[in-house]
């Protein structure tokens, strides 16, 4: 059984079952006996009275049974006097003997039932008086008593289940309290949980998460900062090596063409360095705190302004269109995922090329579209574009493109942090890639709410 409730309902209920059943099947038994010997005595005590009434010795008198309104009542006796003749006996009793004349209790069947008997020699006239009780009757009165006395205890049960069902559940309440409390948590929030409203049978636990989540916390903090170190460090290096090739190709009137992918070389591995750089920087703690208001027109203009070089480079068109739009989110990562976009719409669109910035709303919704009439992507690889280190036909482009595979997944992880969904289709040009981010609903800042 998978659920800790389930089965404490299923044992306990179970367990209440059992000893009620037991306890009830006791006194059942118990019951019966002592209604036995109530009947007994009501035998005994018809008996006596009997033995008071006067009776003829010679002739034979039948007495009507007052307490029946039908032929065969619920009683029945007779007497007989020291000569073994019948002398009186109820309308409902035969005339021979109901059962042999020895003192004491004994069944008999008469008159088409089962009869419990009573035997008594009366000492005074010396009469023999038999009184007689239908069995039948006697275990309904039974029946009747005990069921009135057990049944009680039989509707108790399903009310004692309601009420184990609810006790169970308010005791493992805490225990849905202490997993609403970690579900709640953002993926990087790896503070301790609050161990002071937490039950003591439930600390153990709680430490041993609160353990376990500071171990995480120290893991990934080592593990940033090596990124991070590893990534800063070598920019040191590698801008070295960039000014002296640089020297080099200068002094060099025609550079081979090892130095000149020497130098491509260089120039993708500080790129791939300055991408590890922004994706450390990428992480939730960084910037979810900060998350805002921005207007996605302003963000994406001052993105323009920083890579305006490198479309002017190529002699592209750059348009925009569209007007205020804004989102909630941080404006560093959302510049970082359209800057990307853009880069990546640049590098892919040849000389004299066309790119086209949209922004529109639908549905409450900020949409913003690039669109470029570059070579495009296959229908099929447009999943495989957002993985890491992934470039379309293993860098199929010409050489001089740089790359590392990491600008995508970086645009897809900070859609993702900022629920916003990404769409790719063909360009509305003869060729191209249109790219499609959709942002939800603008949310007021919480200080303002």
């Amino acid at each position: 059984m998978n659920s800790i409730r389930s089965f404490l309902i299923v044992i306990l209920i179970s367990t209440i079952t059992l000893v009620s059943f037991l306890t009830a099947l006791h006194g059942y038994r118990e019951s019966i006996k002592e209604a036995q010997l109530l009947f007994e005595d009501q035998l005994r005590q018809q008996a006596d009275i009997l033995g008071t009434v006067p009776v003829h010795k010679d002739s034979e008198i039948i007495i009507s049974d007052l307490s029946s309104k039908n032929d065969v009542s619920n009683n029945a006796f007779q007497i007989f006097n020291q000569d073994k003749k019948l002398v009186m006996r109820s309308t409902n009793a035969p005339e021979t003997l109901i059962t042999g004349l020895i003192p004491g209790f004994s069944n008999a069947n008469f008159s088409g039932y089962r009869w419990h008997t009573f035997v008594k020699s009366n000492q005074s006239n010396s009469n023999w008086i038999i009184a007689a009780e239908r069995e039948d009757i006697r275990n309904q009165l039974a029946d009747s008593i005990i069921m009135e006395s057990i049944f009680p205890i039989v509707v108790s049960i399903p009310l004692t289940g309601i009420l184990v069902w609810f006790i169970v559940s308010f005791g493992l309440k805490p225990i849905h309290e202490l997993a609403m409390q970690l579900r709640s948590k953002e993926v990087s929030d790896l503070t301790p949980i609050k161990i002071e409203t937490i039950p003591e049978e439930l600390t153990i636990l709680a430490a041993s998460t609160n353990d376990l989540l500071q171990r995480l916390e120290r893991s990934f903090s080592r593990e940033k900062r090596f990124n991070s170190d590893v990534a800063h460090e070598l920019r040191t290096p590698i801008a070295a090596l960039k000014i002296h090739l640089q020297n080099l190709l200068d002094d060099l009137e025609n550079p081979p063409d090892s130095a000149i992918k020497l130098e491509q070389g260089v120039q993708r591995i500080n790129y791939l360095v300055e991408q590890i750089i922004l994706l450390n920087r990428m992480t939730p703690d960084h910037y979810m705190a900060q998350f805002t208001n921005i207007d996605l027109f302003d963000v994406t203009r001052s993105v323009i302004e920083d890579i305006l070089d490198e479309i002017n480079l190529k002699n592209q068109t750059l348009e925009l269109n569209g007007e205020k739009c804004e989102v909630f989110g941080d404006a560093f990562a959302v510049g970082t995922m359209i800057k990307n976009v853009l880069r990546n719409a640049n590098k892919y669109t040849p000389e004299n090329g066309k790119i086209v910035i949209r922004f529109k709303e639908k549905k409450g919704q900020c949409v913003l579209q690039i669109m470029d009439d570059g070579p495009g992507i296959p229908v099929t690889e447009y999943e495989r574009i957002f993985e890491r280190f992934y470039r379309l036909g293993g860098d199929r482009h010409d050489s001089t493109i740089l790359g590392c595979g990491l600008g995508l997944s970086i645009v897809q992880y900070i859609a993702e942090l900022h629920e916003a969904t990404i769409n790719l289709e063909p360009s509305e040009f003869e060729s191209g890639l249109l790219f499609t981010i959709s942002f939800p609903e603008k949310k007021i800042p919480t200080e303002f709410a």
